[in-house]
């Protein structure tokens, strides 16, 4: 539930932006009922994907008992693949430069 309340609380681009564009047509009110539909839907969603996680891990840890170590060594693996694909970014842009002669 903490998931999906403290992910309610950070304000949404899309959200301001349907609220400013129904500000500038005067229609508070229905900017007010777009954003607060909006945001309960958000907040379900994000608090039936955080039951559904939890869930699953328990389910995974009681069939696989080399789970924990694998969870444990995740986020290495998600490091070396983010700085693999940030050097591969910045080796195309490099190549991608004018050569000035």
């Amino acid at each position: 539930m903490m998931f999906g309340l403290t992910g309610g609380l950070i304000p949404c681009p899309a959200a301001i932006t349907v609220l400013l564009l129904c500000i500038q047509l005067k229609q508070l009110s229905l900017g007010f009922l777009l954003v607060m539909c909006f945001s309960i839907g958000l907040a379900a969603t994000m608090v039936s994907a955080g039951v559904l996680a939890a869930l699953s891990i328990r389910h995974v840890e009681k069939r696989w008992s080399g789970f924990a170590d694998f969870a444990r060594r995740a986020p290495y693996v998600s490091a070396v693949l983010i700085l693999c694909v940030g050097f591969y970014m910045a080796w195309s842009g490099w190549q991608a430069l004018p050569l000035s002669s």
